[in-house]
């Protein structure tokens, strides 16, 4: 019987082969010079639409004429630097990730009937690969907000002693003020004494 880690990764186009490619001519359009013939138009923060990086790289290479937009969104899950970024539902950029060192105290929004699970087990994204840690716990409140479905769900903010877990190895990365990136949060981080309801 195979081992399911031998078994290929999933994906939305016809090779593995193919998936390299198309994350290589991604790449090398986003990153360049927004000067030249022939660029990727942007916006004033660097942005570029997905549909025009997809027509661009279906005319450069006839073996990925087959791609749509989706493709392009897969991308970003298999881009193991984390540089690509989806900033909207049609713009998408790359950025050199600029590690830092965080605050001694982050916090992490969410809602109370995730908490259980989280000091548990610690704190990762399913979907999107990285978390968002918050300089205050407002901004981490409102960030939680989107989490909300109902009544009961009330949004609850957790303490992560990001001083400690950059001194074991953890890498945070900046984009925005108060707001920083790391791919997760082991549950020796999460301050279990400390829980603010908005």
């Amino acid at each position: 019987m195979a081992n399911f880690a031998d078994r290929p990764q999933q994906t939305l186009y016809m090779s593995q082969q193919h998936v390299g490619i198309a994350l290589t001519r991604a790449v090398g359009l986003l990153t360049e010079d927004p000067a030249s013939d022939g660029a990727l138009k942007r916006n004033d923060e660097g942005d570029c639409s997905i549909d025009q990086l997809c027509e661009t790289i279906k005319a450069a290479d006839p073996r990925l004429s087959y791609i749509n937009r989706n493709h392009i969104i897969e991308l970003y899950f298999k881009d193991t630097h984390r540089k690509i970024f989806i900033t909207g539902y049609d713009s998408i950029r790359y950025k050199q990730v600029r590690y830092v060192q965080p605050p001694d105290i982050l916090y992490f929004g969410t809602i109370d009937r995730m908490v259980a699970k989280m000091l548990q087990y610690g704190i990762k994204s399913h979907t999107k690969g990285y978390l968002k840690l918050y300089g205050t716990p407002e901004l981490a409140a409102s960030f939680a907000e989107k989490f909300v479905s109902g009544p009961e769900d009330r949004v609850t903010v957790l303490a992560i002693d990001a001083r400690e877990a950059f001194a074991s190895g953890l890498k945070f990365s900046t984009f925005k003020p108060d707001e920083y990136i790391v791919v997760r949060v082991d549950r020796d981080y999460i301050d279990r004494n400390y829980q603010w309801h908005a």
